[in-house]
């Protein structure tokens, strides 16, 4: 199933509890926002959505390359 951002179940998620139900997504996560993103403290607790707006990510392309590693 192929998702948007606007009606994605990981837009609203938080990016420690999406890195948490799978772990393969940690690379993924720091491809777009850069490596090491996930151990600065506050990094984990905002949800995807508000990460790509304040780093300028385009959350479509992100949500799609999450959607090619849970197949």
């Amino acid at each position: 199933m192929s998702y948007s951002a606007k009606n994605s179940p990981f837009g609203y998620k938080l990016i420690k509890d999406i890195v948490k139900e799978c772990p393969r997504s940690s690379e993924i996560i720091e491809r777009y926002f850069g490596e090491g993103c996930l151990e600065r403290g506050g990094f984990g607790v905002k949800t995807l959505e508000i990460a790509c707006i304040l780093f300028s990510v385009d959350q479509n392309r992100l949500i799609q390359e999450f959607e090619k590693i849970q197949n």
